[in-house]
């Protein structure tokens, strides 16, 4: 039986850049904002999350859960994708619509009742959106 080969840096960063952009998370370019606010959500260093988009980083296991947590992949697959765990190589997440109420996270709207305005205010403006095509 073929032994499963240990993941590389390199695939660590292409599996959460490819989980990071179906997140919604901007990590386009050195300057991009992406990166900051993922940095914000895990306590990774901005500098670190940089090299591990880059493929030159695996970060410390502590950091994992809640790098899996604000990328929206189950915690057992980023312990996976780092190499902590044996197991099938996770599957790179693929880029889904953004919703309403993640909007309104990543752009700091925390107040369940400002967070449901939010999704009121969009759901009408799609709605009229779709009625303008």
């Amino acid at each position: 039986m073929a032994k499963t080969q240990k993941p590389t840096a390199r695939t660590f960063g292409q599996y959460v850049a490819a989980a990071a952009r179906a997140a919604k998370y901007d990590i386009a370019g050195s300057q991009a904002a992406g990166k900051k606010e993922l940095a914000q959500a895990t306590g990774i260093s901005q500098a670190d999350v940089g090299r591990m988009l880059a493929g030159q980083l695996i970060p410390q296991t502590d950091s994992l859960k809640a790098l899996a947590v604000a990328v929206d992949v189950p915690h057992v697959d980023m312990l996976v994708a780092a190499g902590v765990l044996d197991g099938k190589p996770p599957r790179i997440p693929a880029e889904r619509p953004l919703a309403a109420k993640d909007a309104a996270r990543r752009l700091g709207i925390r107040s369940p009742q400002n967070v449901a305005a939010f999704e009121v205010l969009v759901a009408a403006l799609v709605s009229t959106e779709l009625r303008r095509r």
